[in-house]
């Protein structure tokens, strides 16, 4: 009879967490905070509170026995987070000092050593109000979630051996093209010596400005193609995926050629569908790969999409029209889950039955749960009938 084999590895401790993010975020990211009953340290705590149950900042000092108001913490970020442009700009360089810190140090070592694949999103949020102080900081799009405004946000991250790290966070302002987003974003990246294997872009940057820009600066990219217009729609033809030329913009002046690689997939009964699809990626310097590898190399990036879905698990709520206090809440969002990453290939627990063999990860749940639980231990939590008392008042 097989007997069950249990094997653990180092236990994540809530405290270390804590301490570890304080850490980094009072001393990349400076508030220059010190009120009578708010400090650097509880500021932290507390958004970070809001951030791992994905709340305000108000429900959270209502909450909490942390001696403070909501109206003190507001007051106190907005004084030291200025609204105008230049404000959000030096906050995005203290955010990506913050990234770049919490890098663990197998992986700057491996810096120099080899090159990585990057992959670059745009993250919207959901905007219901009026730009702070310039039109630039709303963008503006198809609905979505009831309003076409939005706050936009680029990123970029690895995806080399299960390891997805977010490196560099910027803001997106609505007078900037995608071309400058990504000379930012990458300029950013080279400077702490990245070297860059190939870039995985979303669709959203699939224009022939940032194609020339990346391929004058060498960039391998592989980029997914919308279907729009006859020209790209007669290219899904035949029995076998295949890889052929293409002109963009033909009979222009911003035409550009490229290699497209169009993939045949299967549906095979997946959302209910039957059929055959076509996927377009439009690729550069990638070598001699076959099609199908092609979009198997591009699925790695899917979990950046993962990521995306549980950046916003771990990303507090706010209505303040403060773009550079909504920035902070991604950049801590952002922190958190580096900080998941790094654990995440600590902690395992591995359980062995005879031959059969099964992983348990940390878990994202998990890890806010044990900061959740954690800061409310250091402040104690506020009664039933106190919170609601304070509510009615509100």
């Amino acid at each position: 009879m097989n007997k069950r084999h249990i094997q653990h590895t180092k236990p994540v401790n809530s405290v270390q967490v804590r301490t570890a993010l304080l850490n980094t975020l009072q001393s990349c990211v400076p508030l220059e905070i010190d009120g009578r009953n708010l400090d650097e340290a509880k500021l932290w705590d507390i958004l970070i509170y809001s951030a791992t149950h994905h709340t305000t900042s108000e429900a959270s000092c209502t909450e909490l026995q942390c001696g403070c108001s909501s109206n003190t913490v507001r007051e106190h970020l907005n004084d030291g987070l200025e609204e105008s442009r230049g404000g959000v700009v030096e906050l995005e360089e203290h955010l990506n000092t913050a990234l770049h810190t919490q890098l663990p140090d197998s992986f700057l070592r491996q810096l120099k050593q080899r090159r990585y694949d990057t992959a670059i999103d745009l993250v919207e949020i959901a905007y219901h109000g009026q730009p702070s102080q310039v039109e630039a900081e709303v963008r503006r799009g198809p609905a979505k979630s009831g309003t076409t405004h939005r706050h936009v946000y680029a990123t970029l991250a690895i995806v080399h051996d299960e390891q997805r790290y977010e490196l560099a966070l910027t803001f997106v302002w609505a007078d900037e093209t995608l071309v400058q987003v990504v000379e930012r974003l990458l300029k950013r990246a080279w400077r702490f010596g990245l070297r860059i294997r190939r870039a995985y872009c979303d669709k959203g940057f699939c224009s022939c400005a940032v194609f020339r820009w990346l391929r004058r600066h060498r960039v391998a990219y592989v980029l997914p193609v919308p279907v729009r217009g006859k020209a790209l729609k007669a290219l899904r033809r035949g029995d076998h995926s295949y890889r052929t030329r293409y002109t963009f913009n033909v009979h222009t002046r911003e035409a550009y050629t490229t290699d497209l690689v169009l993939v045949r997939k299967y549906r095979a009964g997946r959302r209910g569908k039957h059929g055959v699809d076509w996927l377009i990626y439009a690729v550069y310097a990638v070598g001699a790969i076959l099609p199908q590898q092609i979009h198997d190399l591009y699925r790695r990036r899917f979990g950046i999409e993962s990521g995306y879905r549980q950046l916003h698990q771990v990303r507090a709520r706010t209505t303040s029209q403060n773009p550079a206090v909504r920035l902070l809440l991604v950049g801590l969002a952002l922190l958190i889950l580096n900080v998941y990453l790094a654990l995440r290939r600590i902690w395992l627990t591995v359980r062995h039955f005879g031959r059969r063999t099964r992983r348990l990860w940390l878990t994202l749940k998990r890890l806010a749960l044990m900061l959740f639980r954690l800061i409310e231990h250091v402040y104690g939590v506020c009664a039933i009938e106190e919170v609601a008392f304070s509510t009615i008042n509100l």
